[in-house]
């Protein structure tokens, strides 16, 4: 495959992403399972669907190329950066404060892994040496992002 179409690839792959993090943040928030069966020492679960919305917004940005994004959260522009808040995200969404219903826990964990499994390839990207075959990948995601 060409580098254009992984770039491509990639950028959808961002995008179905932030989409699916932001529904997950709002399905819990519009059904309030956070309070099905709510114990105090649990009171930290609120935020997880609002911080789902809040990741969602960012990774948006800055597929939408948000030149405030770029200054302010640089670690994004680099494959490293990105695998690392992947591997973030997919521990965040693997958490679903949902009482006793286990097919949503279940599907959380499953979107974890997915986000985990893309974090550990942004990783990989970085990692792989020059003389690799994914070598332009690196070189074409880091002059996508305007780094080097």
């Amino acid at each position: 495959m060409e580098t254009k179409t992984w770039i491509l690839i990639l950028r959808w792959v961002n995008i179905v992403a932030a989409v699916v993090i932001g529904a997950m943040g709002i399905y819990q928030l519009v059904t309030f399972q956070m309070f099905s069966h709510f114990h105090f020492y649990e009171i930290w679960s609120i935020f997880t669907p609002i911080y789902s919305l809040i990741f969602c917004g960012l990774l948006l940005a800055i597929e939408f190329k948000r030149d405030f994004i770029a200054d302010q959260f640089q670690f994004m522009m680099t494959c490293f950066g990105r695998g690392i808040f992947y591997i973030f995200l997919g521990s965040v969404v693997s958490y679903q404060p949902t009482g006793e219903s286990s097919s949503q826990q279940v599907a959380g964990w499953i979107w974890g892994l997915t986000l985990w499994l893309v974090g550990i390839f942004y990783v990989v990207i970085h990692f792989v040496g020059p003389k690799s075959a994914t070598a332009g990948l690196k070189d074409a995601v880091s002059a996508e992002y305007g780094t080097s």
